[in-house]
Formats: structure tokens, sequence, C-alpha cells
């Protein structure tokens, strides 16, 4: 019930989100809709991280008002970053997750050790990482990012624009466009997408 985009440029990273969540029960009626406020909104700003959630609204909830994750160091990257995102920043998130009941009951079906029911989106130092549901984490090549049950129409309309494939031109404000653009589309064919449409930047540019 979500759409969170994300666009990794040179030195810098911007997430774009919508704001509408939808209650359903087993049958896939919707019987309510909510648009989320500033205090529990899809994305955080969480000290020198920003993170969204695709899933439940109590993962969102925690990123906000719960976790305290790990500060990186100033200026770190690459393969030194993503040690750090692996050694620190994950164990602090499932730490977390746990302490507040947040994670899947041990079953004999269940597939993996840790295992939570969101998506979660962290930009950390101008990086954009994807953790999924068992906390294993990926970045993508392309720096082009959606998650929710609008992801397929953001991300094509992203994909669909020229001005992604160079990153070194890419602007801050042309990201920021492209992804309120790109949640637009989302909104138009995913009923569970809706405005207001909003984007929070970090920049290691200036």
């Amino acid at each position: 019930m979500t759409t969170i985009v994300a666009i990794q440029g040179d030195g810098f990273a911007v997430v774009g989100y919508d704001s509408r969540i939808s209650s359903m029960d087993d049958s896939g009626y919707t019987s309510q809709i909510f648009t989320l406020g500033e205090s529990c909104s899809k994305v955080a700003v969480n000290g020198k991280y920003i993170l969204g959630a695709a899933g439940d609204v109590r993962a969102i909830n925690i990123l906000h008002h719960v976790f305290n994750p790990p500060p990186p160091t100033v200026g770190m990257k690459g393969s030194k970053l993503d040690k750090f995102f692996t050694n620190n920043f994950i164990p602090a998130l499932r730490d977390c997750f746990e302490k507040q009941g947040y994670a899947v009951p041990d079953t004999d079906d269940k597939m993996h050790i840790a295992e939570q029911g969101s998506t979660i989106m962290v930009v950390v130092n101008g990086t954009i990482y994807v953790v999924d549901s068992d906390y294993s984490w990926a970045s993508d090549v392309s720096g082009i990012y959606a998650l929710g049950t609008g992801s397929p129409f953001a991300l094509g309309a992203l994909h669909m624009n020229k001005s992604l494939s160079t990153k070194k031109s890419l602007t801050v404000h042309t990201a920021k466009t492209l992804a309120l653009k790109s949640l637009s589309v989302a909104a138009k064919f995913d009923p569970h997408t809706g405005a207001p449409f909003k984007t929070v930047v970090q920049d290691f540019t200036k």
C-alpha cells in the first residue's frame, strides 16, 4: 500500500514517497484510506539516515520513534560503507525490531533465522540500500529504486527518462522532479498510492 522511489546521484540521493495507506480485509476489500502526517510518514529522517518502509505501518512507527541507528563515519563509502552497513546497521535494525516485537514468530515453515514484514529503504552517506524481510541488502547498479504496490509503475516511469542514464550530469532538482512525476504515474494506476507526494534529499556535493 505504498510507493517509495529513490534516485542515486553523484554524491547525493533523493527519496520520494506517497502518503496513502489502506485498511484491507482478507478478501482484499478496502474499508478505509488514511493520509499519513509527518510524524508517521513512510520515510523518516533519523540521524544521519533516511529510512523508508514498504509493508507494515508498525515498521514505519519504529523507524520514526524508536530506532537509534549507529552513526556512520563521515565520508565512508564503497566497500567500507558496505561492511559498516552489514556489521553495524543491520544488527542494530534487527535488534530494535525484535525488542519491539516486530518479527516473524518461529515456525516450522519459517525460512530464515530472522525475518520481519517489510522492505526497508536506507540512505546513508548518500548511498542507497534496500533491506529485505530477511535482513539481506542489495544496491542496484542503475541507481534507480522503487518499493511498494505502485513500484512497477513508478520504476517504469523513471527508466523512461534518459537524464537518469548519466549520473554526473544529474542534479538534485532534476532528481526531485523525476521522483515526483514517477509517484504521480504510480498513483494513476495503483489505487493504494496517493498524494501528497514528498521528497527528501541527502546531498554531499555541497
